[in-house]
């Protein structure tokens, strides 16, 4: 059985993976459009690009790690150590030097687009192996619900604290509580280190076992499959708001750096509160019927937000305690029910760093997605962030795009996901 102290050490790291990766895609389109002045547009085609590459790596890194010699533990660390850098570079740029050449536009959107990927890169190996870690630690279903719930308890700790920050726009702070975080992490997790270790005869790339696995025995699995459609549009429908909520709030909403902080803040610390009840929940009323349940609840809440106007502050604070609430169950359900089909499948212990790199990749192709197209058709529609005098039109267009679209994805996944067998029946 998984001691608490266990879950809250393996745990630990969560808090600055979800440090890192919140900054990608809430901070900062909001930092290189407003400070430096460079282009919404080519703001959000240069996060597609990192994204997309970052995407498509990770596939193979959870290849590699599956038959890497060395365990989870040192792509953790490994990746801790430079996603903790490349934060600190991308979120603090130097402004002065760019402004001062006549390419600035051009070496701003560099900038932007090297520091992300490698953070996004580093971050994928230190995630991939954190993911892992739990589901080849133990067979059991709650134990694993147990560490799962640990690790999403931090990360959640971990966005709100990052939220907090980036509502402020303080990429000083954001560097330095990262740098903390990330250190300790690799500090009190090497104790454990051996926990869940697996056969070095499985790990090893000349195994004949190690050898012949590929991609197709993950996607042979139907019910993967059936799970990863219905978490595909999901993710897309979550990757759209995340990345417009800043400007919807600052220029539909007009709320101030302190009021859009305290939202985030609510958002997530209602999401933290909700992580034990679904946690219950699902184990009374299943993993499937929870999480649509969740869905339900996000679709009503975004339907309410095409109603909010200018003011409504108070409002949007009850929509984002309803969506955080829901958002407790898409960190609990979502990962149980993939660690239930792997084991399954007869693959843990072999291929997990695999089913998470694809399953990975399909959340990055949506926050792609939702930067490479949301924020160029807001662009196409008049919308400039920060425009206190901005046309009617272009903020309606914000609010359907922020609201509207995502209420639309939600239902279709709800739909989809009905079609999933009940974990009993997998």
């Amino acid at each position: 059985m998984i001691s608490l102290s266990q879950s809250i050490r393996y745990g630990l790291p969560g808090f600055a993976l979800a440090f890192s990766a919140l900054p990608l895609y809430l901070l900062t389109p909001s930092l290189y459009a407003e400070q430096l002045g460079l282009n919404l547009g080519l703001v959000g085609l240069v996060l597609m690009s990192t994204r997309l590459i970052d995407a498509i790596a990770d596939p193979l890194i959870g290849r590699q790690i599956d038959q890497s010699r060395s365990g989870l533990w040192p792509w953790l660390a490994a990746g801790l150590a430079v996603m903790v850098l490349s934060l600190a570079l991308l979120v603090n740029p130097p402004v002065a030097w760019l402004k001062e050449h006549q390419s600035s536009a051009t070496l701003g959107l560099l900038w932007m687009g090297l520091t992300a990927l490698v953070l996004s890169l580093s971050n994928s190996v230190a995630t991939l192996a954190h993911q892992s870690w739990a589901v080849g630690w133990t067979a059991q279903a709650k134990a694993q619900s147990r560490l799962i719930a640990g690790r999403e308890t931090w990360a959640l700790i971990g966005v709100i604290t990052a939220a907090m920050i980036a509502a402020q726009q303080s990429g000083k702070w954001m560097a330095i509580v990262v740098t903390i975080a990330g250190l300790i992490g690799i500090l009190l997790t090497f104790g454990i280190r051996h926990f869940g270790a697996r056969p070095k005869s499985k790990a090893t790339p000349h195994h004949p076992d190690a050898q012949q696995q590929s991609w197709r025995s993950l996607l042979e699995v139907q019910e993967f499959r059936r799970l990863l459609f219905a978490y595909s549009i999901n993710a897309l429908a979550n990757a759209i708001p995340a990345t417009l909520v800043l400007f919807f709030m600052r220029d539909l909403l007009g709320a101030s750096h302190e009021h859009s902080s305290l939202l985030l803040g609510g958002y997530f610390v209602a999401a933290a509160l909700s992580v034990a009840f679904w946690s219950w929940a699902s184990q009374v009323l299943g993993i499937i019927k929870s999480w649509r349940i969740a869905m339900t609840i996000a679709v009503a809440a975004f339907i309410w937000t095409l109603s909010l106007g200018p003011g409504d502050i108070a409002g949007f604070a009850l929509v984002c305690f309803a969506t955080g609430f829901a958002l407790g169950a898409e960190l609990v359900c979502p990962p149980a029910l993939l660690g239930l089909i792997i084991d399954r499948a007869g693959h843990r212990g072999r291929l997990e760093a695999s089913y998470f790199g694809v399953w990975n990749l399909v959340i990055k192709l949506a926050l792609a997605a939702a930067a490479g197209f949301a924020l160029p058709a807001l662009a196409l529609l008049n919308y400039i962030p920060g425009q206190s005098n901005a046309q009617p039109s272009s903020l309606i267009a914000l609010q359907w795009a922020y609201a509207g679209v995502p209420c639309l994805l939600k239902c279709i996944a709800i739909v989809f996901l009905g079609k999933l067998k009940s974990p009993e029946k997998i």
